[in-house]
Order: C-alpha cells, then structure tokens, then sequence
C-alpha cells in the first residue's frame, strides 16, 4: 500500500538564501505551514557562489536602485531584523573606466542615484582615485565612481540567520530533497522528488534550477549555472582599507578579504579556463591598472557556481494561480531580501505599493544588459 503524499500550505523550493528568505517573509506575514526543500546542502548553489558585494551604485535603472538601497539597509542592520549576527565590511565599492562612453554612463547613474536620495555616491578624478586605493596607477583613467558606505557580507551568514529567524516563526526546512517535476491536480500542486509533497501553492526559487522546472508552464529563463574562479592573496596592505574594486573595462575585481585579497575577472571574454588561466589574466590587466599587485603570491583557489543570464534582472512573480517564482541571474545577495520581502507580500495579496517589480515580471524577454563589465559578453 503505498504511502499518501505530504501535505503543506507552502513549499518552497530552493533553500538558499532567497529561498529561506521569502519562506521567513511568507511566515511573518502569518503563513504557519511553510516547508523548505532543498536539493542538496544550503548555499551549495548561488549563495555559495556569491561574491557578496552589497552596493548603492552602477545601476541606472530606478527600481534597482531601489532595491540597492533597501538591500543596504537589510545588511547594515540585519542582527536588529532577525535577531542573528552577520558582518557588514564596509569597505567601500570602487567603479574604474579609462573609457569615455563608460564614463559617461557612470555620470548618468550617479545622478539619477543622488536624485533618489543616495548621496553618498562620489565621482573620482584620477589622482583622487590614487590617493584612495594604494595600488591603483590613474594614467589612462578617466574617473570612478565611489560608495564609501558600501561594502561586502558573507552571504552564508545572512542565510544562517534567515534559517534561524524562520525557524523561530515555525518554517520548516527538509535538505537533500530535489524536486523533479510539478503537476497541477485538483487539490494543489504536486511536486515530485523523493517522495511527494502536496501543496496549496508554490514558490520556486532554485536557481538555474528553475528554468528546468518551470517550462512545463511555458516560461523559458534566460539563466544558466556558470563557473566563477577566484584567488587569494597572501597578507597585503594590513591595516589598510581596500574598497571592492572593479575596472569595467578589463573586468579585473579585487576585494578585501580579512588580511588578504581576492582576485577575480569579472565578464572577461574569454572566460578564465582554470585559476592558472585566471592569475594569466589578471596580471595582463593589473600590469596597466594595478602594477601593485601583479607580484602577490597566490596562497588559496576558489570556485563557485553563481547563476547568469538574462540582462542581469530577477524573473519574479506569478506564473500561474498557485505557483510563483523568484530568480535571480546576479546581485541575489544584494537585492534578494527586499525582493523576497516583497513578493512574500505579493503572494498573501498585501503588496507593497512602494516598490513595484513588474518590469521584472518573470515572463518577460529580457532586455539589455545592465552590468556594465557584463556588456559585451557572450555568455
């Protein structure tokens, strides 16, 4: 005889930091049968692979600034909000461009930044850019756009506590169970893994994985699991502070890591093949932008696994009666608990009216690109 399926009000699917995140949200708007299937552990997916750069500036569009300002006020106070610690670094985020037309965007976003209130974003002349970051050369450089209050968090952390919050409002949270299929039928939806699990509506938020999962309903995202490689530093410049730093025009990104540094390529065409590759790369582009730091000795590797596509903007919303979605392809640390904040409210019908996501709508087609070392890309 075989067993009856589960039964819950809730399920969401994914249990990364998004995932836990609107299921603490949907439980504080009072949703008391809420379960957390994950595949495999948290934060082996996006979460883990996120770089964790929390951020007002290098966004142009409204809504994203928005969501850049609510997202760092969540990370600058998240102990206060969920009653769990999570380090803020507040380092500073440093946008460098020897070009004119990057230039020119940069001066864009900063104004339609500082009319939205963010005052804090500052625009740098070369020699001011020298003065603020030790290893910087400014021949060739243009200006940078510069956010002293930004900086970066440890994404786990912020999922930790949001594992611990919605614990405490009674969500419930099952790892190690991948959910192959969705079915509608009569008394709710159906989601196929393990076992079965029967609910009254459902939230995707699996990452890349929701592209597997939500075609059957007729939506194709543009969003795919990528590989991102990085390395660390021995101990440089200890004791002094190091913004994130990235030059748009060669992708090159470094970002203070306790005493040590992180180095990365970001949008580099090619794609670094492997870290020997990677180092290859960034000493091409620190040898003209950063001669400083071309002699580190390279002490640990990294790979993670973020989810891209797209222009770069979340798909959230509903898809059909029942079953709505979130998924981001970058800036998921970032903007992902306003967002989750967000839809939560959507899904219980009390949205917030101060912050529309429509033009994230997840079956629209997406547009143009939107991060700027992104741009020209292919993939």
């Amino acid at each position: 005889m075989s067993t009856p399926p589960r039964s819950v009000d809730t399920l969401v699917i994914g249990g990364g930091l998004n995932g836990v995140g609107v299921a603490y949200y949907l439980a504080r708007e009072g949703v008391t049968d809420v379960l957390v299937v994950e595949a495999e552990d948290h934060g082996s997916g996006a979460t883990g692979g996120s770089m964790g750069n929390i951020r007002q500036q290098g966004f142009g569009h409204p809504l994203e600034i928005e969501c850049s300002r609510r997202g760092l006020a969540f990370w600058k106070n998240v102990e206060e909000l969920l009653g769990y610690p999570c380090l803020f670094h507040e380092d500073g985020y440093l946008l460098l461009t020897g070009d004119e037309s990057t230039a020119s965007i940069l001066r864009q976003q900063a104004d339609l930044q500082i009319s939205m209130g963010m005052p804090d974003v500052q625009l740098l002349e070369p020699d001011e850019i020298a003065e603020l970051v030790p290893f910087i050369d400014p021949e060739g450089l243009i200006c940078g756009s510069w956010t002293p209050k930004d900086g970066h968090v440890m994404p786990m952390d912020g999922l930790s506590a949001f594992i611990g919050a919605g614990r405490e409002l009674g969500v419930k949270i099952q790892k190690r169970w991948p959910v192959t299929r969705l079915e509608r039928k009569a008394d709710g939806w159906h989601a196929y893994g393990p076992d079965e699990i029967v609910a009254q509506r459902v939230v995707a938020v699996a990452g890349w994985g929701n592209r597997e999962l939500l075609q059957p309903f007729g939506v194709d995202l543009d969003i795919y699991k990528a590989t991102h490689r990085a390395v660390l530093t021995e101990p440089a410049f200890v004791g002094t502070r190091i913004p994130t730093v990235i030059d748009v025009d060669t992708g090159m990104a470094v970002e203070r890591e306790g005493e040590t540094l992180m180095l990365a390529m970001l949008g580099r065409n090619p794609a670094a093949r492997n870290h020997n590759h990677l180092v290859e790369l960034f000493v091409e582009a620190a040898a003209e932008r950063a001669p400083g730091l071309a002699d580190l000795k390279i002490v640990h590797e990294l790979t993670a696994y973020p989810a891209l596509g797209g222009d770069g903007h979340p798909y959230v919303g509903q898809v059909e009666e029942g079953l709505w979605a979130l998924a981001f392809a970058g800036h998921g640390a970032m903007h992902g608990p306003p967002v989750a904040e967000a839809l939560a409210k959507s899904i219980v019908d009390r949205p917030d009216p101060t912050l529309d996501l429509s033009p994230w709508d997840v079956r629209r087609t997406p547009g143009e690109r939107t991060v700027l070392w992104r741009r020209n890309a292919t993939s």
